[in-house]
């Protein structure tokens, strides 16, 4: 027997929440989502704002079912009558199965290194109208907004593209720790699905960069990521960060390859997924065990 619920949040990790309270799911349940609205922020959080919406579904046992093969008469063996019991010293022992060990969890995100913001070649492009979506698509949200600034579109040697936007009133995009920012380079990545004026989609990843904002956050990101890794390493504890980004975990990622005695993996779905940064000597499905909770620090991640 399914279950179905509807429930909506702020966002789409809130909307899972209240949908799995709805269920009376816990964490470990296996909760199937489907997002039937991601929602809107809105401008500046006032103009348009949208709650997210999704469905959720869980899977229960049937309990009629079950009733009925417990109260079904067993079959007697007819085929068995007549012949002499079968001695317990002829029967031969069955061979017991091997136990299959349980497997360690694999990442499940690349640990590619990333290049380094300052050392990124980039080259300016100049396009026209209707020759690259996402790059006219962020100059309209500029234009619609009022905003004084303009953007600039660059190819990088990595194969991605960079817009990036400059001016007066180019900060207002950037938000808490760079959420406005993402959410419009999210919405000028979609914008590629869209054929250009010669009949093609760009499949190249876009990056929106405000004023330098990617270097400095990435500059704090791998501070971090080496402050943490001391830390682990001196208190001999496996340490969690905060939610982040895919993008900003796998600078994380990048950063700590080159540190040895520590590793990460990132545990958690959709916008709750966290990177734990753990001691290669230990073996890691220690510590996505239940049981091993209370032995993993959480780092609270507020630098800028």
């Amino acid at each position: 027997m399914i279950k179905e619920v509807t429930a909506v949040g702020k966002d789409i990790l809130e909307a899972e929440e209240n949908a799995r309270v709805a269920l009376g799911a816990g964490e470990l349940d296996d909760v199937q989502f489907e997002i039937v609205d991601a929602g809107s922020k809105g401008i500046f959080g006032i103009i348009g704002v949208r709650p997210a919406k999704v469905r959720a579904f869980i899977e229960l046992p049937d309990t009629h079912e079950k009733r009925r093969r417990n109260d079904r008469p067993k079959r007697e063996n007819k085929q068995g009558e007549g012949k002499k019991t079968e001695r317990r010293e002829d029967r031969k022992p069955k061979a017991k199965k091997a136990e299959k060990k349980p497997e360690a969890p694999k990442a499940s995100e690349p640990k590619s290194e990333v290049i380094p913001e300052a050392e990124l070649k980039m080259e300016r492009r100049v396009v026209g109208e209707g020759e690259d979506m996402s790059f006219d698509f962020v100059k309209t949200v500029i234009a619609d907004i009022g905003l004084n600034a303009e953007a600039e579109l660059y190819s990088c040697e990595d194969g991605t593209r960079r817009i990036a936007i400059v001016g007066e009133d180019a900060s207002t995009l950037i938000g808490h720790h760079g959420d406005t920012l993402d959410a419009l380079q999210y919405l000028a990545n979609l914008a590629s699905a869209r054929k250009n004026i010669h009949g093609e989609r760009d499949k190249s990843r876009v990056t929106l960069d405000i004023e330098g904002y990617r270097k400095k956050r990435e500059e704090t990101l791998r501070a971090l990521a080496r402050r943490m890794a001391q830390k682990a390493i001196r208190n001999r504890r496996s340490v969690m960060l905060e939610p982040m980004s895919a993008y900003e975990r796998r600078i994380i990622h990048s950063e700590i390859q080159s540190i040895e005695g520590v590793s990460t993996n990132s545990i958690g779905s959709d916008n709750n997924r966290k990177i734990v940064i753990f001691l290669t000597d230990k073996k890691p499905k220690e510590l996505f065990e239940e049981t091993e909770a209370p032995a993993v620090e959480v780092e609270n991640n507020t630098e800028e």
